[in-house]
């Protein structure tokens, strides 16, 4: 059996467009251990979503995949059966996205939402209910069994998020992806969902793949950091190690531009030049090459490997090599 409890390997995935194929995500490789809490960290447009896509199968329908695997739970999710997807989504894989007021039902009650999507379990419409008054309990939300008849416009953002995290973690799923879910709320919200993922994950054991572009919640809430720059993965280790000495110019760019790096007063924030490379016509060599302030000659024809910087600390660069 599998340390981890998701294992992505050389995964790609393309779009069909009018301009041609746009290569959204290419040659993936991401490993999700079990009870602990992976970050994934890029620009927009770097391939947050489509990875997420990807692993619940729900890709738009001009998406393929060339290659790769998506191991979770030792079983290859690519292989599966539109009826075999169906039962892993939402029980052993759950999600919680950015906009909670997107997504509860506005016109339905906050317990006919939590007791309705338990219809895979044969319990008793009175254990289904105890067991929403429960999980709303963990999640800090007060006097839970009077608010079941509630409607989502009768909460707050962070207790709508609350709800949803809730309603995510019900069926007691081994791996969570929580799709940027403080980005709606302001920053004391945000650091009180931090804790409460934190110590749900704790609590329940489960694992967590947490995308965001916000460093400082990453720093925050993860054990291990993956960095994706343009469909791939430039740079993967721990939280410490990737933070403290970053091996990938891009990781280093981005740590620059965090807000909370600033140390002398600016009227304009720090940003990394350049723009991300065309997709559907991408550039020979290294893809952070336009940007980079490192580039070598190699970097314009040559793709860098993937080699491990230091134990455990993985990086796409030639910068350092002989």
């Amino acid at each position: 059996m599998s340390n981890n409890v998701l294992t992505i390997r050389n995964l790609s995935v393309h779009y069909r467009t009018d301009r041609g194929e746009l290569k959204a995500m290419r040659h993936i490789n991401l490993d999700v251990p079990k009870r602990s809490i992976v970050g994934v960290v890029g620009e927009s447009g770097c391939g947050k979503s489509t990875l997420i896509s990807s692993i619940i199968r729900l890709l738009a329908t001009n998406a393929t995949i060339p290659n790769g695997s998506i191991e979770f739970e030792d079983r290859d999710l690519l292989k599966l059966s539109e009826n075999e997807m169906r039962a892993i989504r939402g029980v052993r894989i759950s999600i919680v996205f950015q906009d909670p007021m997107s997504t509860l039902n506005p016109v339905l009650s906050i317990g006919r939402q939590m007791t309705d999507i338990q219809y895979r379990d044969n319990k008793s419409q009175a254990d289904k209910v105890q067991r929403s008054v429960d999980m709303l309990e963990s999640v800090g939300i007060p006097d839970p069994a009077s608010r079941l008849g509630q409607f989502p416009h009768e909460f707050s953002g962070g207790m709508q998020q609350r709800i949803s995290i809730a309603m995510a973690l019900q069926a007691e799923p081994s791996l969570l992806i929580a799709d940027e879910p403080t980005t709606a709320l302001d920053a004391t919200l945000e650091v009180q969902i931090i804790h409460l993922l934190k110590a749900l994950q704790t609590d329940m054991g489960c694992s967590i793949l947490f995308i965001s572009h916000h460093l400082g919640v990453i720093a925050e809430l993860c054990d291990y950091v993956v960095v994706m720059y343009a469909g791939e993965v430039v740079e993967e280790g721990t939280t410490r190690d990737v933070f403290h000495h970053p091996a990938h110019p891009y990781t280093e760019r981005l740590l620059q531009c965090d807000p909370a790096s600033i140390v002398k007063k600016s009227r304009t924030l720090p940003t990394i030049p350049g723009d991300i490379p065309d997709l559907v016509t991408l550039p020979s060599g290294c893809v952070f090459k336009n940007r980079c302030e490192h580039v070598m000659e190699q970097c314009d024809t040559t793709t860098p490997d993937w080699t491990e910087h230091s134990n455990g600390h993985f990086v796409s660069c030639h910068r350092g090599r002989t």
